[in-house]
C-alpha cells in the first residue's frame, strides 16, 4: 500500500514538473497560469485571460504588422549615394527627385538639396551674358539684350535701362524737330519772315510760308513796305442832315413833404408806406419818422390797417 501510495506520487510529481517545465505565458482570471504561445483560447475554462506577460516584454508580431514592417524594408529606398532627404518615418533616400523620393515612407520630411544648392528653375535662369550689360532686372541680374522689351523675361521685369542713360532712343516726338529742319523751306533768296521755330522764310506771300514750322512769328515786308491797302470805294452821296434831337426836360424833383412829428409821449407810431413789409417803428427807435414815406399814427390804428412792430417788438 505505501508502495503504491509513493508510486502515485512520484506520477503526479513527474507530470507537474513536466507542466511547469514551460515558461508561464499569462494569468487566467481564475488565478491559474498559461504557458500557451498564443493569447487567443490560452484560458480557455479558465473565465479567460486576465494579464498577458508577452504584452509587456516583447509583444507578437501580428501579421499586419509582420506585413506592414517587410513592405517598408522592401520599399526602402536603395542606399546609391550620400542622402539627399529624410522621409517622415525616419528612413533616408538617396534620390535625385525629391518627387516620389520618400515613397511610402509617408513623404518627404527634410530634403538636403534646398540647403545645399536649390536646382535652378527656368524662371532664376539668368539672361545669357553675350555682351556689356545693358539692364539690370528686379531680381538683380543683369541682361545684355539690345532691346528693352523682353529682355528681362522671367526676371520679374527691367528695374533699370542702361541705355536710357547714356543715349536715349529717339522716339517719334523727339524726331519731329529733324523733321521739321529738313522740311525748312529751301533758302533761294533774301528772308522774308521768321517762323515760329526759329526758322526763317524767303517765300513771297506771308499766307503758307511756314507751313509745318508752326506758323509766322514775324514778316519782315510787314516792317519794310506794308501792303497797299485797297483803293478806296466810290464816294458815299451825301446824306441829308437829320434834325438834332430835342432833349426832353428833365422832371423836376418833387420835394419831399416833411411830416410834423408829434408831441413826444403821444404813444402814436411812425407807419412806413414805402416798405413791402409793412412794419411801423416804435418812438424812440432808429428810423422813426426817417423812413421816404411814412405816416404817423396810433399803434392800434397801424395794426388795424395791417401793419406790423418792427421786429415783433409792440411799442405800448
Amino acid at each position: 500500500m505505501k508502495i503504491q501510495s509513493l508510486f502515485l506520487i512520484s506520477v503526479i510529481c513527474f507530470f507537474c514538473t513536466g507542466a511547469f517545465a514551460e515558461q508561464a505565458t499569462g494569468l487566467c482570471k481564475d488565478g491559474t497560469e498559461t504557458s500557451g504561445a498564443s493569447k487567443r483560447g490560452a484560458c480557455r475554462g479558465h473565465k479567460g485571460v486576465k494579464e498577458w506577460y508577452a504584452d509587456k516584454a516583447a509583444p507578437a508580431a501580428t501579421p499586419a504588422m509582420a506585413a506592414a514592417s517587410a513592405a517598408a524594408e522592401s520599399a526602402a529606398p536603395a542606399a546609391t549615394g550620400p542622402a539627399t532627404g529624410m522621409c517622415k518615418d525616419g528612413t533616408e533616400t538617396t534620390g535625385a527627385s525629391k518627387r516620389g523620393a520618400c515613397r511610402g515612407h509617408k513623404g518627404v520630411k527634410e530634403w538636403y538639396a534646398d540647403k545645399a544648392a536649390p536646382a535652378v528653375t527656368p524662371t532664376a535662369a539668368a539672361p545669357a551674358a553675350t555682351g556689356p550689360a545693358t539692364g539690370m532686372c528686379k531680381d538683380g541680374t543683369e541682361t545684355s539684350g539690345a532691346s528693352k522689351r523682353g529682355a528681362c523675361r522671367g526676371h520679374k521685369g527691367v528695374k533699370e535701362w542702361y541705355a536710357d542713360k547714356a543715349a536715349p532712343a529717339v522716339t517719334p516726338t523727339t524726331a519731329a524737330p529733324a523733321a521739321a529742319e529738313s522740311a525748312a523751306p529751301a533758302a533761294t533768296g533774301p528772308a522774308t519772315g521768321m517762323c515760329k521755330d526759329g526758322t526763317e522764310t524767303v517765300g513771297a506771300s506771308k499766307r503758307g510760308a511756314c507751313r509745318g514750322h508752326k506758323g509766322v512769328k514775324e514778316w519782315y515786308a510787314d516792317k519794310v513796305a506794308p501792303a497797299a491797302s485797297p483803293a478806296p470805294a466810290a464816294a458815299v452821296p451825301a446824306t441829308t442832315a437829320t434834325p438834332a434831337p430835342v432833349a426832353k426836360p428833365s422832371p423836376t424833383p418833387v420835394a419831399k413833404t416833411t411830416v410834423p412829428a408829434p408831441a413826444a409821449g403821444s404813444g402814436q407810431v411812425w407807419v412806413n408806406l414805402h416798405s413791402r413789409s409793412k412794419v411801423y417803428h416804435c418812438e424812440g427807435s432808429k428810423f422813426y419818422g426817417k423812413t421816404k414815406e411814412g405816416e404817423y399814427m396810433s399803434e392800434s390804428d397801424a395794426q388795424a390797417k395791417g401793419f406790423r412792430a418792427s421786429r415783433n417788438k409792440v411799442c405800448n
